[in-house]
């Protein structure tokens, strides 16, 4: 039960973390936006080419397993790299979780590990391209999302609308509601998307609402990343291996697969 929930808290991860990550080393383009399609379309191209970026977000899943989490960071879009630190709770457990990604590793830290893993070792490695579980979910394709991949995702809308112009931290940003169908077969994450996109051309939040399934929770899952700091550096610190355990078979240990 405890490995489902850790699961769930890194779906909701890699939600906002996907949204943020969106395209990168992709050019910018320089096409006036004719229609709100190509206007957030446009903006998830500049976003991913400013190459990093600062983050806060907030998720939550309502339905068999209730969780919240919030949290900040950044990322390097160029370099697929980021880290997090997030506050949890679920099921009357609440914690906290360290999450640093890079390239095709993620490194967790949490005080719900400590009786789990040898003295002076306070991190879990992961290689997502060996394929990685916790609690019977894939968090491969949740976690290993890579930059364009979130791209093309946004690339795929079915609809787009206006919804209107509102002020994010003094920052004049359109509103625009999108929608992703999930189609047979699409590694894609299909939902309601809405997208604000600030007069810079920026995009400056995305909340995702996706129906949940029998794979993750039986309700939905809602996630808002806020983003900010466009090209600013970002520092990501590989945790030392002095620390780390790393995980042999994909799973987490004592979380199960």
């Amino acid at each position: 039960m405890r490995g489902r929930r850790v699961a769930i808290v890194l779906l909701l991860l890699a939600l906002p973390l996907g949204a943020a990550a969106c395209g990168g080393g992709k050019k910018s383009s320089t096409t006036t936006a004719s229609t709100p399609m190509d206007a957030v379309t446009a903006a998830a191209k500049k976003t991913a080419a400013a190459g990093s970026m600062k983050l806060g977000l907030t998720a939550a899943a309502t339905g068999g397993t209730s969780v919240a989490v919030a949290g900040a960071g950044g990322f390097d879009t160029s370099k697929h790299e980021g880290q997090l630190h997030l506050h949890f709770r679920t099921s009357g457990i609440s914690s906290t979780m360290d999450v640093v990604l890079s390239d095709n590793k993620v490194y967790l830290r949490s005080p719900l590990f400590s009786l789990l893993l040898p003295t002076g070792k306070t991190w879990i490695e992961l290689d997502l391209s060996k394929g990685a579980t916790a609690g019977g979910i894939d968090l491969s394709s949740l976690l290993a999302q890579d930059p364009t991949d979130a791209l093309d995702a946004l690339q795929s809308l079915s609809t787009v609308t206006e919804v209107g112009t509102v002020q994010l931290g003094g920052v004049s940003a359109t509103h625009y509601k999108a929608t992703i169908k999930k189609t047979s077969g699409s590694a894609k994450v299909g939902g309601v998307y809405d997208v604000w996109v600030g007069d810079d051309g920026y995009i400056h939040r995305v909340r995702t609402t996706v129906a949940g399934s029998s794979g993750s929770t039986s309700g939905a899952v809602a996630a808002t990343s806020t983003l900010s700091g466009f090209g600013q550096p970002v520092t990501v610190t590989v945790p030392p291996a002095s620390q780390t355990v790393v995980s042999t078979n994909g799973s987490i240990p004592g979380l199960g697969g």
